[in-house]
């Protein structure tokens, strides 16, 4: 299966200035997300879509490609991933289009050595249209409503390892998302069809969205490193 990586990297961000180029463990945040999709060893090829010449430069000396910028309307505040893709698909994924897309997002460089790669076969034997990043969510969830609701019996308060799979909550991370290209196109929704989900671990939750968050990043990606569970790192 002919699948291409599809970075997401504007040039605009309000919480963390020129967040794609801000160095966490001495590289540009973007340059973790294009390494590790540059190394899954499924991935055809890595393409950036940026407005920022800036971002593209820096892209393409990690080993990406940026033929083109995003036009400025793609690329708002308030611009839905969706669009940037489909331009992605329609302007820089040739001369053939590929037949699943991996979206890995920037905004979470911590990534297992194995992590994609174990995602993409989980995808493909399991014969799914999408797949998502999942984490399960450990504690006792409630509703925030006038009145709190459970989503458990706080009458039968079973321990973790007692609750059967089907009761069981996971969260969407937004660490990667695997899509087949026809399903995308055809609804708009990067999650579509046959849905499914690739749990990973505490580390891989961290997500870069405020100045403190990189302490936070850093700090997992040196775990990591410790256990040789990526690439080594430059401090």
């Amino acid at each position: 299966m002919i699948c291409d990586a599809i970075v997401l990297a504007r040039g605009g961000s309000k919480g963390i200035p020129r967040k794609n180029l801000v160095p966490v463990c001495g590289k540009p945040l973007i340059a973790w997300t294009i390494e590790a999709a540059r190394a899954s060893g499924f991935v055809r090829d890595v393409v950036v879509s940026t407005d920022s010449e800036e971002i593209a430069e820096t892209a393409r000396s990690f080993g990406a490609r940026v033929p083109v910028l995003r036009p400025d309307d793609l690329a708002t505040d308030t611009s839905p991933a969706e669009g940037a893709l489909r331009h992605a698909l329609a302007e820089i994924c040739r001369p053939e289009t590929p037949e699943a897309v991996l979206f890995p997002q920037v905004t979470s460089p911590v990534r297992r050595r194995d992590t994609l790669a174990d995602a993409f076969r989980h995808f493909v034997e399991g014969d799914y249209d999408s797949l998502f990043s999942a984490r399960l969510i450990r504690n006792y969830i409630w509703r925030n409503l006038p009145e709190p609701q459970p989503l458990y019996d706080p009458h039968n308060r079973l321990m973790r390892q007692q609750i059967p799979p089907e009761d069981r909550y996971y969260r969407e991370t937004g660490n990667f998302y695997l899509f087949r290209t026809q399903s995308f196109l055809e609804t708009g929704c990067r999650l579509t069809g046959r849905i499914g989900f690739f749990e990973t671990t505490d580390e891989e939750v961290v997500e870069i969205d405020e100045p403190d968050d990189i302490a936070v990043a850093e700090l997992m990606l040196e775990r990591l490193a410790r256990n040789l569970d990526i690439h080594p790192i430059q401090m």
